[in-house]
């Protein structure tokens, strides 16, 4: 696809995530500026790009001929993501969706708008991703499962087959849920933990963090080094 003929993007987000998704999404669109409250607005740039107070962006960059895709962390356990999602929604403007091309993109896969999908995802027939969902690279989902809206996916995360995620739910870094559950709305699950059985809404679920040993790292190679 040539330059000229891409969607134009505008990202809703001035953070770490809207920094990080803007190459990405150089891929495949011409994205013109970030925007985000004016309150929140720390410099008039980000990576070369006019940052715009939402309460202009309309104006200048009018939702005719503009799309949208929210770069929002998962703060307020991702409510602040679906606000501005809705406010822009009332604007008139569009929401694009991101899947890396590393991706394999299965007919029956179904991907809401304004999600974000990154490299090295597998996303096994029958799936469903909802809209606003953010998904970080290397995590897996098995056959037939269900991610509600607004979700946050970090990455190498892995959900079993048949397993149905609550909107707005949080998954940390290499967590795992068990196929056949289901989460309940706004849960957050920890880094590397794992979810065998299914939750009520708003539950927080953390593995125990690993134990620190009383050897350095050097002593602790020759305690494990065997000796012939």
């Amino acid at each position: 696809m040539n330059t000229m003929s891409r969607p134009k993007l505008i990202i809703y987000g001035n953070g770490t995530m809207a920094s990080l998704f803007l190459f990405f999404a150089r891929t495949e669109f011409e994205v013109v500026a970030f925007t985000v409250d004016r309150s929140l607005i720390t410099e008039p740039t980000l990576e070369s790009l006019p940052v715009i107070p939402f309460d202009e962006i309309s104006a200048r960059c009018p939702p005719a001929n503009h799309t949208m895709i929210t770069a929002v962390g998962f703060v307020e356990m991702n409510r602040v993501r679906q606000q501005k999602y809705q406010e822009a929604q009332a604007m008139g403007y569009r929401f694009g969706r991101y899947v890396h091309p590393s991706v394999v993109r299965h007919a029956n896969v179904e991907i809401g708008e304004n999600t974000v999908v990154l490299d090295h995802v597998a996303i096994h027939p029958y799936s469903r991703l909802g809209k606003g969902v953010f998904v970080c690279s290397n995590a897996s989902f098995g056959h037939g499962c269900v991610l509600d809206d607004f979700c946050w996916i970090n990455s190498g995360v892995s959900v079993g087959g048949e397993t149905h995620v609550g909107p707005g739910c949080f998954l940390g870094i290499n967590a795992t849920l068990a196929d056949n559950i289901s989460l309940g709305a706004h849960c957050y699950v920890g880094a590397n933990t794992l979810v065998a059985s299914s939750t009520q809404t708003n539950e927080v679920l953390i593995s125990a963090s690993a134990e620190k040993f009383p050897l350095d790292s050097a002593a602790f190679l020759r305690f494990i080094t065997r000796r012939h």
